[in-house]
């Protein structure tokens, strides 16, 4: 079911999404060689319980970390432990609050002490993809419309896009319908309409869009050649001409 948020909704989502901002923060400034994932996940619950809120993902399904931390082959669903930091690493974090029964999810990736290039050039293709997407999104335009944007800016350079992951809508709950693929054609799926929440995440997969699921933890989407992987999103509203990013950087 596809959710029109009314007034109220909306008011409450952005509430969420003024605190998911905070932790976005909190992240950039602590993520850095020597750190450990796990005490990331802390400072982020703690921060988010703090202002009054929930860690959507906790538990969610069984998930057993507050906010989820994808390193390098990793494409999501990472799951905070002991791994430390270093240099050059591709960090995905994946962040969802809970405000009053309303959520904001997003995610965004940082390269941490840039040595090479190569997490660099993901980083700012899987990047710039989401921007195009984000583009789009307005009244009249299809759901399809997304994903077609998001693969066509992947393959131009030279990625590939994870399949049966995506973008969904949410707000009223953690995911709602639409599911929104990073691949699709034009002018297909349902109509964007006006009072649509939806979060719009770019997976992209450097040479191949083949993963696995961790044995270990039964979470973790891992890249098949354990080459770079990276993941952006942002939470949007639809408006009557366009869209707002409720998650914009700073």
């Amino acid at each position: 079911m596809i959710y029109i948020k009314s007034t109220y909704d909306i008011e409450l989502i952005k509430q969420a999404a003024a605190i998911w901002k905070k932790v976005r923060e909190l992240l950039y400034r602590a993520c850095k060689p020597g750190i450990s994932l796990i005490a990331l996940d802390e400072m982020a619950e703690k921060l988010i319980i703090e202002n009054g809120a929930t860690c959507s993902f906790y538990q969610y399904d069984g998930f057993p970390g507050h906010i989820c931390i994808s390193v390098n082959d990793q494409v999501i669903h990472g799951i905070p432990n002991d791994y430390i930091i270093k240099s050059d690493d591709l960090i995905s974090f994946d962040v969802g609050v809970t405000y009053k029964g309303h959520v904001c999810d997003a995610a965004f990736t940082i390269h941490v002490d840039p040595q090479t290039n190569a997490p660099k050039l993901i980083n700012e293709v899987t990047k710039q993809a989401l921007d195009e997407a984000i583009k789009i999104i307005k009244p009249q335009n299809h759901i399809g419309d997304i994903g077609h944007t998001v693969e066509t800016v992947a393959k131009q350079h030279g990625f590939e896009v994870i399949k049966g992951f995506g973008g969904h809508g949410c707000g009223n709950k953690l995911h709602e319908d639409p599911m929104i693929l990073n691949y699709g054609k034009p002018h297909s799926g349902p109509e964007i309409v006006p009072g649509m929440t939806l979060c719009i995440e770019p997976m992209l997969m450097t040479d191949t869009d083949k993963y696995y699921i961790d044995k270990n933890n039964q979470w973790t989407v891992i890249s098949k050649n354990h080459k770079l992987t990276c993941h952006w999103e942002h939470m949007v509203l639809v408006t009557n001409n366009g869209c707002e990013i409720l998650t914009k950087e700073r």
